[in-house]
């Protein structure tokens, strides 16, 4: 009925696979877990108990290939009609993340499901403290918020898609190689109005970046925006960020805001890569990064 396809690149894959298998075991269905590792540089012990557990498949690339290009082969080798991708850093929140997920899969007529993503309930690390506030308050939306815009509200942690669906709308993503496409595969989506299914069953992101790392990241996505808008894969109003920067470049000239970039650059940083870092001020930067991108 189901194919769990889990990427991975240094991150210890083994609880989240152990846990998923013990709840697809509980339903009674059928299913198959495919874990690929991309590359790692990094070793873990309990790898080997992967073989150990029945219907998981366990593979490692040669090379790096990115997370997209993984997903896209975890999904050719797939058995069934069902896909459900996991981020290795994702965890179940509950023990009926499985139960509740194939109930919503049974009575419910959609191409895609997502039942949302959370963070930890604490702060897990002060050095992490910017990617944890961006979690809770950005990305833990409520279900009713989640209604009102289907397509933006899907974050690609953990999802379920039809294999049929996922091979034809991420196939242009393949050749990018950017970071930051989670947009432009939900603008995919829209444009070959596919049916998302919002619903309430969350996994936690457990593997949080640190400030620092979650500001490279960041930089690394808007620019891949620009390049999406630039090339004409995806509309600049798409993107909420991008959509408020086209309208101020109306009334500021690129040079102007890559000077007030420059200028408030340190100040800004200095906040974000604090114990308490302010998500206005975060917004302040990606829009004065994006504004003054050539």
């Amino acid at each position: 009925m189901i194919s769990v396809l889990i990427p991975t690149y240094n991150y210890n894959v083994y609880p989240l696979v152990r846990e998923m298998h013990k709840q697809l075991d509980k339903a009674g269905i059928d299913f198959e877990i495919s874990v690929c590792d991309d590359a790692s540089t990094q070793k873990f012990e309990s790898e080997e108990f992967l073989y150990k557990l029945s219907s998981v498949t366990y593979t490692k690339n040669t090379q790096n290939s990115g997370r997209i290009a993984t997903r896209y082969r975890l999904a050719g080798n797939a058995r069934y009609e069902y896909l459900l991708f996991m981020d290795a850093d994702v965890f179940p929140a509950d023990r009926f993340f499985v139960s509740k997920l194939i109930k919503n899969i049974e009575t419910n007529q959609a191409d895609v499901f997502f039942g949302g993503i959370k963070v930890p309930a604490n702060l897990p690390d002060t050095n992490k403290s910017l990617r944890w506030k961006y979690g809770k308050f950005r990305e833990n939306k409520p279900l009713s918020e989640r209604l009102k815009n289907p397509y933006k509200s899907l974050l690609s942690g953990a999802f379920v898609i039809k294999k049929d669906v996922f091979l034809d709308d991420a196939k242009d993503l393949l050749p990018l190689k950017r970071y930051g496409l989670d947009p432009f595969f939900s603008y995919k989506l829209k444009l070959n109005n596919r049916n998302i299914y919002h619903y309430n069953n969350p996994v936690t992101h457990l593997g949080l970046e640190t400030n620092s790392e979650f500001l490279n990241k960041t930089s690394e996505a808007l620019k891949t925006y620009k390049f999406l808008i630039d090339n004409h894969l995806i509309s600049k109003d798409y993107i909420k960020i991008t959509a408020l920067a086209s309208k101020i470049s109306q009334f500021f000239p690129r040079f102007l805001s890559r000077s007030i970039y420059k200028i408030s650059k340190p100040l800004l940083e200095k906040n974000l890569l604090s114990n308490n870092p302010s998500l206005k001020l975060f917004d302040i930067y990606k829009l004065l990064y994006f504004s003054q991108l050539n």
